[in-house]
C-alpha cells in the first residue's frame, strides 16, 4: 500500500475521511491512496468541517467524518486494522489520533457550561465555544492491561462479550484517584482472585475506541487460586505458552503484541521480556 500519495519534493495537505471506523480512499483498491483536503472539499466538506491532526515531513493531516455509509463514486473504504502494518507507523498512530479524535468531537458538539454551540479551532486539537468561551480538550481515559505469568505459563481469560472461545489478557480502567500499579493489583485480583508480584511496565498504546490510553504490564503470580467474579469475566485459566487458545488475531491488538512479545523473549534470553 501506498502510504500516501506524496511527491518528496512537495508537501500536500491530508484529510483521512472517516465512517465507521473505515477509511476513505482513492486510487485503485490494491494502491489506495489517502485523500487530499482538495478531494473531500469536492465531496462539500468546508476546511473549517475538518479537523487537525498533525504534520508529518511537512505535510498536514486533518480528519473529519462522513455522515452516512452511503457508496461515494469513484471511491472506497478500508478498515483501520486493514492498513496496520500497511503503512509508516507514525502515519497509523495518526489514523488512531484521528479516531480518538472524531469521536470526541462527535460527542462535544455543544458547550457544557451554557449549551451553546462550539467551535473547532484551526490548527488545534481543542474546541471553543462561541457564547461562552469555554475551552474543552479531548478527554483521555488511563486503562491497563497486564499479562501474569506463572512458570512457563500465562493467564488468560474471556470477557461474555468476546467472540467464541477467544481468550486474552486482563484489562480495565484506572479509578480515580489511583496509582497505575494499585489499578493492576485490583484488577487482578477483581476479576480474577489471585494476587500478583514484580509488576514491571512494558509499554502503552493509544485505542480510540472511544477514548483509552492503554498502559501494558507483565507482572509474576503470587498467591491464590483462581476465581472469576462472573461479571465482567466469564472463564479464565492458565495456558501453557507452548499451547494457547485462540487469542486476538487482528495486527492491533495491544494484548496480541504483548503475547507476541513474551514468547519472542522466551526463544531468545538476549530479548528483554519488558522491552
Amino acid at each position: 500500500m501506498k502510504d500516501t500519495n506524496i511527491n518528496k519534493n512537495n508537501t500536500y495537505s491530508y484529510c483521512f475521511l472517516m465512517c465507521k471506523g473505515e477509511i476513505i480512499f482513492k486510487g485503485h483498491e490494491d494502491y489506495p491512496e489517502f485523500l487530499l483536503v482538495s478531494d473531500v472539499e469536492k465531496l462539500g466538506f468546508n476546511k473549517v468541517d475538518m479537523m487537525y491532526i498533525g504534520t508529518v515531513d511537512s505535510n498536514e493531516y486533518y480528519a473529519a467524518n462522513l455522515s452516512n455509509d452511503d457508496k461515494i463514486e469513484g471511491y472506497f473504504s478500508k478498515h483501520m486494522s486493514e492498513i496496520y502494518g500497511e503503512v509508516e507507523e507514525n502515519i497509523f498512530l495518526l489514523v488512531l489520533r484521528a479516531t480518538h479524535l472524531l469521536n470526541w468531537l462527535d460527542k462535544n458538539k455543544y458547550c457544557s457550561c451554557c449549551g451553546k454551540k462550539v467551535q473547532i479551532e484551526p490548527k488545534q486539537t481543542y474546541i471553543e465555544c462561541l457564547n461562552c468561551g469555554h475551552i474543552t480538550y479531548p478527554r483521555i481515559t488511563p486503562a491497563i492491561i497486564v499479562a501474569v505469568l506463572n512458570g512457563d505459563k500465562i493467564l488468560l481469560a474471556r470477557s461474555p462479550h468476546f467472540p467464541p472461545n477467544l481468550y486474552s489478557l486482563i484489562a480495565g480502567h484506572v479509578d480515580a484517584g489511583e496509582f497505575i500499579e494499585t489499578c493492576v493489583k485490583r484488577e487482578v485480583k477483581e476479576e480474577v482472585g489471585i494476587e500478583i508480584k514484580n509488576i514491571k511496565y512494558f509499554g502503552s498504546h493509544p485505542w480510540p475506541f472511544p477514548n483509552k490510553l492503554m498502559l501494558g504490564f507483565i507482572a509474576e503470580y503470587s498467591s491464590g487460586e483462581l476465581k472469576i467474579d462472573n461479571n465482567e469475566i466469564e472463564a479464565a485459566d492458565w495456558f501453557s505458552l507452548d499451547d494457547l487458545p485462540h487469542i486476538p488475531e487482528y495486527k492491533m491488538s495491544y494484548a496480541r503484541m504483548m503475547i507476541n512479545h513474551i514468547l519472542e523473549a522466551r526463544k531468545d534470553p538476549n530479548k528483554n521480556l519488558t522491552k
